[in-house]
């Protein structure tokens, strides 16, 4: 059997995959569990309007129908690279993100 073929399915990779299918833009996001959760919904505004999927403890993510939707709300998630241009917020929660196109395609990663 070859197995050139198979894809590992870890998280990322199902996202990537589920983004691909959908024909939609999206963000992964990753949280530690030992941060407040006021303090995570500033550096993520987003988890405000409760309109994401859980994927698992910390994890989950945000669907969008345009390019231009997605990388304005990337643009306010505050990772270890620490506050963006439109996101001030400089306390200890951090949110890992990764966007991905409507094609399966992983682009901006705030590391």
């Amino acid at each position: 059997m070859n197995h050139d073929n198979f894809v590992k399915l870890d998280v990322q990779n199902l996202f990537r995959i589920y983004c691909k299918a959908s024909k939609q833009f999206g963000i992964l996001i990753f949280i530690n569990d030992a941060d407040e959760w006021n303090e995570v919904i500033k550096a993520c505004p987003l988890l405000a309007i409760d309109d994401y999927q859980i994927l698992g403890d910390g994890m989950g993510f945000f669907i969008f129908q345009t390019e231009k939707e997605m990388e304005e709300a990337y643009e306010h998630i505050v990772g270890d690279d620490g506050p963006t241009e439109h996101n001030k917020y400089d306390g200890l929660a951090r949110v890992y993100a990764l966007t991905c196109d409507d094609k399966g395609i992983f682009h901006n990663e705030n590391t």
